[in-house]
């Protein structure tokens, strides 16, 4: 099917996609769940007879789960398939350059809002761009920038599948303002009337969203395309172009997507907390309920004759309370009412256990038991993550499709960079140009370590070093050096750079004592 690039095309596959989402309530759920995470539980409810109070189960236990996911490290290396010396020197490049735009990019940080996300939306996405006005610390600008993209924003070409990479198209919408987005229309070559037709989304006909933003702000549209040659990119709003189509050369879409608990037939995960809210609600309104019981029958009532205190009484300490007739005869009692049901707060506290139980965070996860059999409890907390196994296998394959994109991106745009490696293992590191356009022609096998797997790799790394120098495999100190991670060993690049010296002056003196021979 031919490709339609005009604006009023490319809204009508975004509206197909918001009707999409509407359908199976994607707004709604969102909606809700984000507010039940942030507490706000009792919104749009008019309660006069008690206090409402919020007892937050559900942000406990996303809170929770977040943190057992990014406990752990990422650790990236590129392995070419030719194992020459040339594909050892692009690894060790690789490598480099992989720490510098995780740094740089802040992919681990954004991972946390992105899990925090997908647990309570259901599913989030990463778009990675290339940025050619960021700092490098070279001649060479650009370097690899990643933005967090809410399950409402993005809009798969085939709804009945989550795979970003087997999609037709996607459209990615983002809110930005009039005169930004009217600078940039400039930049790409747009025409007067083209830069003029870019209006605020209040200005449009009939726009269902609800701007709350003084309506000086559009919904831009990045709609992306594979085709032979690479991604198309556009950009558009509801009645202009922002950017004409370009193809970059990428084997990917620059796009991946996390669902927490997929379903079937459809490319929007399930939040856990969408189940889980009917059992929140149970539980502040016991809670209110409890407490307003209590403050209304914990204290005593004083019961007074009327007839005899016609000014009321008082229990203000050395006040007079006058009365009629004799006081001996005056009548006051204290009246307490029966005592709650023990049965309530029972019901309420199995009710936050269950739940959260359910939920997969246990006393033990949660760190509130207390520590008289160790061994049983670390029994206990295995056992309460083995439910989250499926989905930090997720995040780890979430993890490999955001490097491997890494990969893509560098071969495309970081064109020649100098770069500072040894050219073989336990030489002197020297600065160097390579060309990453190579990574283009290469086919590389990328290993993500992700988590527990990157430290045990690491440590065991470090023994087994160890063995071999103490069994004499090894010999060399700068070679043993060279081969144990960075932070295992305090000051290293001093360490190797002493060594070096050293041998340079051990390599020098033999020649000093022939000339002085002869």
């Amino acid at each position: 099917m031919k490709f339609d690039p005009s604006p009023a095309a490319i809204w009508r596959k975004y509206e197909r996609g918001q009707e999409y989402k509407r359908a199976i309530g994607l707004f709604d759920r969102v909606r809700r769940n984000e507010a039940f995470y942030l507490g706000r539980q009792w919104e749009g409810l008019r309660v006069q007879s008690l206090d409402p109070l919020i007892f937050n189960v559900l942000r406990r236990c996303v809170n929770l789960f977040v943190s057992m996911l990014v406990s752990d490290d990422v650790a990236v290396h590129a392995k070419p398939f030719d194992e020459d010396e040339e594909g050892r020197k692009t690894a060790r490049v690789l490598d480099r350059a992989f720490a510098s735009a995780i740094e740089r990019s802040g992919v681990k940080s954004l991972g946390r809002d992105l899990l925090k996300n997908a647990c309570v939306d259901g599913d989030a996405c990463f778009y990675i761009r290339f940025d050619p006005s960021l700092e490098t610390g070279q001649a060479v600008k650009g370097d690899l920038a990643v933005e967090l993209i809410d399950s409402t924003n993005i809009c798969f070409g085939n709804p009945a599948s989550d795979d970003v990479q087997r999609q037709p198209y996607l459209i990615l919408a983002m809110r930005r303002e009039v005169d930004e987005v009217r600078a940039e229309a400039k930049e790409n070559g747009m025409g007067a009337d083209e830069v003029a037709a870019i209006v605020p989304d209040s200005e449009s006909e009939s726009l269902r969203r609800c701007v709350q933003d003084g309506g000086s702000r559009v919904t831009v549209l990045l709609h992306l395309r594979k085709t032979e040659t690479g991604v198309a990119f556009c950009k558009t709003t509801r009645t202009a172009t922002v950017m004409r189509e370009k193809t970059l050369p990428y084997r990917l879409y620059p796009v991946t997507h996390l669902c927490w608990n997929r379903v079937r037939n459809s490319c929007h995960g399930e939040s856990p907390l969408t189940e889980a809210i009917p059992n929140q609600i149970a539980i502040n309104k016991l809670y209110s309920m409890y407490v307003q019981c209590v403050k209304q029958v914990a204290f005593p009532k004083i019961i007074y004759d009327m007839t005899r205190f016609p000014q009321g009484w008082s229990n203000d300490v050395g006040k007079a309370v006058g009365m009629r007739g004799n006081p001996n005869e005056a009548v006051a009692s204290a009246f307490k009412a029966p005592d709650i049901s023990t049965q309530v707060l029972a019901l309420l506290k199995q009710m936050m256990t269950d739940t959260m139980e359910l939920m997969g965070a246990s006393e033990a996860a949660l760190g509130t038991v207390r520590p008289d059999n160790t061994s049983a409890i670390v029994a206990v907390q295995n056992a309460t993550a083995a439910p989250l196994e499926l989905t930090k296998m997720a995040f780890y394959r979430f993890t490999e499709e955001w490097a491997r994109i890494f990969l893509d991106l560098m071969g495309a745009h970081y064109g020649v960079r100098t770069v500072t490696i040894a050219d073989e293992p336990g030489g002197e590191p020297l600065r160097q140009s390579f060309d990453f356009g190579a990574l283009a022609r290469q086919d590389m096998r990328l290993q993500v370590d992700v988590g527990a797997a990157s430290y045990w790799s690491e440590t065991m790394q470090t023994m087994t070093n160890d063995h071999l120098l103490e069994s004499g495999v090894i010999s060399d100190p700068i070679a043993y050096l060279e081969n144990i991670p960075d932070y295992q060993v305090r000051g290293k690049s001093d360490l190797l750079h002493a060594l070096r010296l050293q041998r340079e002056k051990e390599k020098e003196e033999p020649i000093h004592e022939t000339e002085n021979n002869a």
